[in-house]
């Protein structure tokens, strides 16, 4: 509700007044991203794990768009496709990553470490799996899972106005520029 939380308000006028309420994520504090992290990459790697050993692995044109996102070993990515993704068991970590956008009701997939976490729904959307794949080969070059998860986290944690922080920024703007040019595999 307005007024309760992260909300803020704006009037589009013309023939009739509508009134539009947005949640903004807010950032977590520095003491709570410290508290989390080392909860977040337990989880991380957990979901990894699972997704590694009950996974598939990628089709021919998959790991051609994971070469081309940067992933150096393609062939060590599993797929799993999902109904929904999961939030975090652990309560506070499950509301920080709510807050911050990072794992909602709403997220249709995650990459990290060689994992590939989908929702059946969004499959076939290339743009969003070039995005994850960018993020898989953000985990190789920053020297694994622990060392992307605080780079990753600590851009989409720290600031208010939530700016995504630059491995955010280079998914989306890699995915988007490969979809639009029409890029093949």
């Amino acid at each position: 509700m307005p007024g309760e939380g992260p909300f803020f308000r704006i009037n589009i006028k013309g023939c009739a007044r509508l009134v539009l309420f947005y949640q903004v994520p807010m950032a977590v504090d520095p003491k709570t991203f410290e508290k989390l992290l080392p909860i977040a990459v337990q989880w991380a790697k957990k979901q990894e794990e699972f997704v590694l050993k009950h996974g598939n692995p990628l089709s021919a044109r998959h790991q051609a768009d994971a070469v081309l996102a940067g992933v150096k070993e393609p062939g060590r990515i599993r797929v799993l496709v999902v109904d929904r993704i999961a939030l975090p068991e652990n309560p506070q970590l499950a509301e920080a990553s709510k807050l911050i956008g990072i794992v909602t009701d709403d997220t249709r997939c995650m990459g990290f470490g060689y994992a590939l976490i989908i929702r059946v729904d969004a499959w076939n959307d290339r743009e969003t799996i070039l995005h994850n794949f960018v993020h898989i080969g953000q985990c190789e070059r920053s020297g694994g899972l622990e060392q992307w998860c605080r780079q990753y986290l600590g851009d989409r944690t720290s600031c208010p106005q939530f700016t995504l922080g630059s491995f955010e920024d280079e998914a989306r703007r890699f995915a988007r520029d490969i979809c639009a040019t029409g890029a093949a595999a």
